[in-house]
Parts: structure tokens; sequence; C-alpha cells
């Protein structure tokens, strides 16, 4: 929570969905910061991970679709010899949502506004 508050202060940016972890206040298990009107960063609890994050591979990038099809034909391919962690179906805060880390060790959020 406190990184959220320094990125919103640093970059004047606002929220546009944070949740914060079942039965804990102490943490986001999703937070969203907007700038400029673009979701450019999105924070998760990493305990839905079986990798502990280091400098390196604390960083996902999260792509908003303006349409389902779209955002499939992303996922067919960036699926490719993927590691997937959330596999293309709803969540509370798209109608669809991936999250994988790709073959050459990229890590992605696919969603559709």
């Amino acid at each position: 929570m406190e990184a959220v508050d320094f990125y919103y202060k640093a970059f004047n940016a606002t929220s546009k969905k944070c949740y914060k972890a079942s039965g804990c206040d102490a943490f986001y298990a999703h937070a969203e910061i907007v700038i400029s009107e673009q979701t450019i960063l999105a924070l998760s609890d990493i305990s839905c991970y079986d990798t502990e994050f280091t400098k390196g591979n604390n960083m996902q990038f999260w792509l908003t679709f303006d349409d389902e099809q779209s955002l499939r034909g992303a996922y067919e391919i960036l699926k490719e010899k993927a590691e997937i962690h959330w596999p293309l179906s709803p969540c509370d805060w798209s109608r669809e949502m991936a999250d994988l880390t790709d073959k050459f060790g990229v890590n992605w959020i696919l969603s559709v506004s």
C-alpha cells in the first residue's frame, strides 16, 4: 500500500480499481495506477505465484484491450510455451483477464476494458 501511495505522488496518478486482500487490510490484492487516463501499472498480491519476486522479475506489463477478440488473439500467441498464472477467464475487475509469463520470461497481464 505504501508503494501505491508513492506512485500516486510521483506521477500525480489516480486509482482506477483497488481491492484489498481478502481478510487483510495491510496490502492490496490488486491495485491499478492511472496516469493521463491510461492504466500503466498494476500491482498484485504475490502470494498466488510459486516464485519469489526479486529485482529483475518484479515487473509486469499490463495491456488493456478494447475488445475480447483482440485480447484473445494476443493471448493465443503469448501463451505458447508460457507459464500460465491465470488462464483467460473472467475476474472481479474485467470481463476477461489472463496472467502469464511468456517463453522469454516477460510477465504479462491482459484484460479487456
